[in-house]
């Protein structure tokens, strides 16, 4: 960054802020939406978002070289990157809420049409996401003049989507409670709620990515980026899975740990089996609508805390002896937690309400932070990779190596929602159990699987590759976070 562009900084972490805003709520609150508004129309509806869901994601995660081998060659350049994200905030915003318009299936087609038009919006919403998201990477390397500089625009871009995605849930709280207060509580339907959130979640997103305009740095440079240093084809990622190592043990950790990512995604969709609704100052609040983010909000605090204490504990261990110990004590405490847990008799004050509600905090507070080795390792060893083979070859070697990282990201993403509702829905959960009051602990010990235990023993089995990664001769300084 140069000294006259400091601004820059600013217009690029609000612009992040607003994509992953988006993201997170979309992600979050999709499948939620899903079992509230048509359980009675399904009541295997868990299962069938995690079947959308998981088509969604797997079409985004291939789309993705794609698309940006599309943008390289309508001429790639700063100009043309801040093109496509304009052109991208429009279409992301209108399919955003479109997911969460309530259409009444039972009386227009069943659930065959209700399925056939969520899994279309679905799939052209991580289409339309990609073609929001790739270009905003992109511009981390346009923007910045020097190594620095892209360490520290990541650097904003990593705090900025952390701040977004624990922002979601507290906006949601909010917005409910705002609409209680205005209109009465119990006054309004879930469907206006949702549409409610979705809507000014969308606009507020989109305004902050149009900031991305006013990122532009003084004399803009208008020369071709080289494409090989930022897109990547399938292809390639194909003869890199195979013929690197290295590359290969990053996609492998991230594909046989992506079960890390239920944890969250079951707090959120499930808080209805697991805790229900909770007593605080006097009035009661209820997990699945209006306290939605009171369970894991201490999640993101030790999440945060653990994107500074891993980068330290690793500048003495380095990579793979890191993400081993991190790993490792995971499945401990996860194993530990799910036996304390099922322990508990039907009657336990930590089955539902209040103590359940602080145990599920504890759990999420040290399981987060103890996963949060996941966000830093497998980028510190993608960037050793790209680093060893740039030097070997004696020319730029980013894309490749990064792209399988996102793509083997994206992979585990959808493996671990669809495996996740699918748990939860064979457990026998929905909306109109939770609304009957009939929750089981059997039900309860079910979802509890993906919450906390399959989770650590995924953890576990992603730090067998870690074991025969090789750091390249020398070393290297891990990336800043």
């Amino acid at each position: 960054m140069t000294k006259n562009n400091k601004n820059v900084l600013v217009f690029y972490a609000f612009g992040a802020f607003g994509l992953q805003a988006i993201f997170g709520f979309v992600t979050g609150f999709q499948s939620e939406f899903l079992n509230k508004m048509y359980a009675s129309l399904d009541p295997s509806i868990l299962s069938g978002a995690a079947v959308v869901l998981f088509i969604s994601k797997l079409v985004s995660s291939f789309a993705d070289p794609v698309i940006g081998v599309w943008i390289d060659r309508t001429g790639r350049n700063g100009v043309n990157l801040f093109q496509w994200v304009r052109r991208g905030i429009f279409p992301l915003a209108i399919l955003s809420a479109l997911l969460f318009v309530y259409i009444p299936f039972d009386r227009f087609g069943g659930k065959w049409a209700m399925y056939a038009y969520v899994t279309l919006v679905s799939v052209l919403w991580s289409v339309a996401m990609s073609l929001a998201e790739i270009p905003t990477q992109s511009m981390i390397s346009y923007l910045s003049e020097n190594d620095a500089g892209c360490k520290k625009l990541a650097a904003v871009t990593n705090i900025a989507k952390s701040a977004a995605s624990g922002a979601v849930s507290v906006i949601v709280t909010a917005l409910m409670l705002t609409v209680d207060m205005i209109r009465g509580a119990g006054n309004t339907k879930d469907s206006v709620y949702y549409l409610i959130n979705a809507l000014t979640i969308t606009v507020f997103g989109a305004l902050f990515m149009a900031l991305l305009a006013h990122a532009k740095p003084e004399g803009v440079r208008q020369t071709k980026v080289d494409a090989t240093q930022t897109t990547v084809t399938i292809a390639q990622m194909l003869r890199d899975l195979g013929g690197n190592r290295n590359v290969l043990i990053v996609f492998l950790i991230n594909i046989l740990g992506c079960a890390r990512g239920m944890s969250s995604s079951i707090l959120l969709q499930a808080n209805g089996v697991l805790i229900g609704k909770v007593e605080l100052f006097g009035r009661v609040f209820d997990t699945t609508t209006n306290a939605a983010w009171l369970p894991y909000v201490f999640g993101y605090l030790s999440s945060a805390a653990a994107l500074f204490v891993v980068p330290a504990v690793n500048k003495r261990l380095r990579e793979k002896k890191t993400y081993i110990l991190f790993s490792v004590l995971d499945f401990i405490f996860s194993v530990g937690a799910y036996l304390f847990y099922v322990a508990q008799g039907p009657g336990s004050p930590l089955r539902y309400g209040n103590g359940a509600m602080y145990m599920i905090m504890t759990f999420s507070f040290i399981g987060s932070f103890l996963m949060g080795v996941n966000v830093f390792i497998p980028l510190a060893m993608t960037a050793e990779i790209s680093r060893d083979e740039s030097e070997r070859k004696g020319q730029s070697y980013a894309s490749a190596p990064y792209a399988v990282l996102t793509m083997s990201v994206k992979l585990g993403t959808a493996l671990s929602i669809l495996f996740g509702l699918l748990i939860v829905s064979a457990g026998g959960y929905n909306q109109i159990v939770y609304e009957t009051g009939a929750i089981t602990a059997k039900m309860q010990n079910t979802v509890m699987l993906p919450f906390m235990l399959i989770p650590g023993i995924s953890t576990l089995v992603s730090a067998v590759p870690a074991l025969f990664y090789k750091a390249p001769a020398g070393g290297t300084e891990a990336p800043a976070m």
